[in-house]
């Protein structure tokens, strides 16, 4: 088939129906990728009260997803306690840190060493640092960021 072939009497009803269909999928194809792009463009209508925007943004900024679950038992070390040692649990994790609940509050900027109590002898501690500290009933909560992010098989034990 050559090119005159092409705009023959023969072939020509067949070729402008299809070059209409052709044209009218990429023109549609064109709308909807603008739309998409023109949608993410736009920037959200705020409603609420500004402390209730606040709270809304600052809880967007966190780098990594809170998952909550059973409290985990851990055994947390600091010189701040006389034992050297207490009892704690996780209320929430992340791979950016944990909530811990604790019978003492601590100072932010505390660096404490963390390991679920039923962990093996062989697992090792894990340094978070005290970034808030709020009471609740008859408990502290604080909130903690790694120092480092522990491998994921050290990660899991806490929840």
């Amino acid at each position: 088939m050559n090119l005159s072939d092409l705009f023959s009497s023969n072939f020509l009803p067949y070729t402008l129906p299809a070059l209409i269909v052709l044209a009218t999928a990429l023109m549609v194809l064109l709308l909807l990728v603008g739309r998409r792009r023109e949608n993410a463009l736009k920037k959200p209508k705020l409603k609420g009260s500004t402390s209730e925007i606040v709270a809304s943004t600052a809880s967007d900024r966190r780098a990594s997803l809170r998952r909550e679950g059973k409290a985990v038992e851990v055994v947390v070390m600091s010189p701040a306690f006389k034992s050297g040692e207490a009892p704690g649990y996780v209320l929430d994790r992340s791979t950016g840190g944990l909530r811990l609940a604790l019978a003492t509050g601590m100072a932010a900027g505390t660096a404490l060493q963390v390991r679920a109590k039923h962990a093996p002898d062989n697992t090792p501690w894990v340094t978070v640092l005290v970034r808030s500290c709020r009471p609740n009933d008859e408990h502290f909560e604080l909130g903690c960021e790694f120092e480092k992010t522990p491998p994921w098989n050290v990660l899991l034990l806490f929840g």
